[in-house]
């Protein structure tokens, strides 16, 4: 079957269309003023010599662009983009009017010392001039707007690599060791109670489901949060056992206020990979929120010492950075030793 679809110009027959329209506008413009406004009537010698002055000055302007406009020039400051807009207008028109006064020098150099020669030279200059200046004008603002929106499109490029690297980062920050605990503490369940391993798996999955869509909204309510939490530990204490201890006192006007997704997700599996699997005897978990004066406190406390060397990993890096862009200066977290035996992730921001 037919392709019907109609072919779009190539920017090469766009270029020579208007190249051949805008300086044949010389020819119509020049008759009209000359018929109408300046002799009075239409003569054909003129038209010959518009149509003279319109053909040098696509030849000129076509071959000076190929040879001395290069793409670096529209790189540069916009003054100095426009300064060589004024001398490539200067130099193209003198160039016209060389060419069309050429046969006259060539005839007689004599006419070099006559003054009507040179009243004539740079008439046309200024006359020509008001045609290459155009020309120049609407090649210098293509290509000024088609580099603002080759930048504009790089910019947004990089925009949108530096978030899609982002959120690879953050679906990325549940550990992959718990994954692989997790898994293997439910097969250890199937032999001892299967509906316990079933109710398991499904947790999982949706957990799984939560860390990997959670970036489609940039707040959800805490006690959304808070659910997918209380699976994460849930499967952890599979693993731990009593070894495990969660505390979870959440104030009730705190359940429906807006707070980053796997935030509290985040900070809870840093507090079991740091503090509790460091500890033979297991340890706490602690999680609580309170508001005072429309500031909001969320505080994960656990087992463990906050060790000297201990520094922020990308999960963190990443939960700091989510902060920033949401809150900018209002929102802090810290990580601090609350005694020898506890250590406390701490998050406060403005509720508006």
């Amino acid at each position: 079957m037919l392709d019907s679809k109609p072919k779009t110009p190539t920017k090469s027959k766009i270029y020579w269309l208007l190249q051949v329209v805008g300086w044949s506008s010389i020819i119509f413009i020049e008759t009209i003023n000359y018929t109408f406004f300046i002799i009075g009537e239409f003569k054909w010698d003129y038209l010959q010599q518009f149509f003279i002055y319109s053909a040098v000055g696509l030849i000129v302007s076509h071959f000076y662009k190929l040879l001395f406009i290069r793409l670096e020039v529209f790189e540069r400051s916009l003054s100095r983009i426009w300064i060589r807009a004024f001398f490539d207008v200067m130099v193209i028109t003198s160039l016209m009017v060389i060419l069309l006064y050429l046969p006259y020098l060539i005839e007689d150099l004599a006419n070099l010392k006559k003054s009507e020669f040179w009243i004539g030279f740079f008439g046309q200059i200024m006359n020509l001039g008001r045609y290459v200046i155009v020309w120049i004008i609407i090649y210098y603002l293509y290509h000024i707007l088609k580099k603002n929106s080759e930048i504009t499109e790089q910019k947004l490029l990089l925009e949108n690599v530096a978030k899609s690297a982002e959120l690879e980062l953050l679906k990325n920050q549940l550990n992959p060791h718990f994954l692989f605990n997790a898994l293997n503490s439910i097969k250890a369940l199937v032999l001892i109670d299967q509906d316990k391993a079933r109710d398991a798996i499904i947790k999982l999955s949706e957990l799984l489901r939560f860390t990997l869509n959670y970036e489609k909204a940039p707040l959800i309510a805490l006690n959304e949060e808070i659910n997918e939490v209380v699976k994460y530990l849930e499967l952890e204490q599979i693993r731990f056992g009593k070894r495990l201890d969660v505390h979870i006192s959440l104030e009730e006007e705190t359940l429906d206020i807006q707070v980053p997704p796997a935030m509290i997700l985040t900070l809870t599996e840093n507090a079991i990979k740091h503090g509790i699997t460091q500890l033979p005897g297991g340890g706490g978990i602690w999680i609580q929120s309170k508001l005072r004066a429309k500031v909001l406190t969320i505080e994960i406390i656990n087992s463990g010492q906050l060790k000297a060397t201990f520094k922020l990993g990308i999960g963190l890096k990443n939960l700091q950075a989510r902060l920033q862009s949401l809150f900018s200066d209002k929102a802090s977290f810290t990580l601090d030793a609350l005694s020898d035996t506890k250590v406390v992730a701490r998050i406060t921001y403005p509720i508006t």
